[in-house]
């Protein structure tokens, strides 16, 4: 249009000036929609489990367990499917599940699941929701579970209630190592708790108890996350740690309770 003779050099410049402004206005505009809606596909639902188990009643939607098959077949919410968070093809699978209907996940301790809760996220799901604390809250408030038939039970390192109470009452001091096979913090620390096992059998008594295989005594005594370490004397609670530790941390805590 500039190039029309009629037309003088300031209008020139008005019109390029005028262009230039609608450019940037359009810019701008499409930045805060593409932020607007990065806003809206990264936020999960993080939900307790009380109001996990209204949506999951009430929301038509994707309820997924995405523990191993052994972890769901011992018992996992009903009507929900499985998928192996530790498989190779989990994120095909998982992306396979429909966007336009709310996905509820979960695991043991909400750390699996929150995992895949963020694959999804990022793959354009917007109705995501996490169960906090897992299945293990979900036990602890004796909600409905579900055990397959065919269910191969844990049995290293179970503790049934009575044998439980009964370590306790007949050895002074007592550190008990709660844990779980699929926990890597869990592992990572198991060989500082076999080390202090041999260095300190003399004053004190380690019990290693396995979550999973466990879980009577778990829901009795509220465990909602591993790992977690009970330091006990005279059958007494002195102090409780959930979470991580490292062998320096865990070796501190042990000298200072009970030397």
């Amino acid at each position: 249009m500039c190039q029309d003779l009629t037309f003088s050099s300031s209008n020139c410049l008005y019109i390029f000036k005028q262009n230039k402004m609608n450019r940037l206005t359009i810019l701008i505009f499409i930045i805060i929609i593409d932020f607007t809606v990065i806003g809206q596909v990264s936020e999960i639902k993080h939900v307790d489990v009380s109001e996990f188990k209204k949506l999951i009643t009430s929301i038509n939607g994707s309820l997924i367990d995405v523990r191993t098959q052994q972890e769901f077949a011992n018992g996992h919410i009903k009507n929900a499917g499985q998928l192996n968070y530790y498989a190779i093809d989990f994120n095909k699978k998982l992306l396979m599940l429909q966007k336009n209907k709310p996905v509820y996940l979960y695991c043991n301790t909400g750390y699996r699941s929150k995992k895949a809760a963020n694959t999804l996220v990022k793959n354009g799901y917007t109705q995501v929701y996490n169960l906090e604390k897992g299945i293990m809250n979900w036990n602890i408030e004796n909600y409905e579970i579900v055990v397959e038939k065919d269910a191969k039970p844990f049995l290293i390192d179970k503790i049934e209630s009575d044998e439980y109470h009964a370590f306790l009452n007949n050895n002074k001091n007592v550190l008990i190592d709660f844990y779980a096979p699929w926990c890597a913090p869990c592992q990572k620390i198991m060989p500082t708790v076999d080390s202090l096992k041999i260095s300190h059998k003399n004053n004190m008594q380690i019990l290693k108890i396995n979550v999973d295989a466990s879980k009577k005594l778990v829901r009795e005594l509220k465990i909602i996350g591993v790992p977690y370490f009970a330091f006990y004397k005279s059958g007494k609670l002195i102090k409780a740690h959930q979470g991580s530790l490292n062998e320096n941390e865990l070796e501190l805590l042990v000298n200072t309770i009970y030397n």
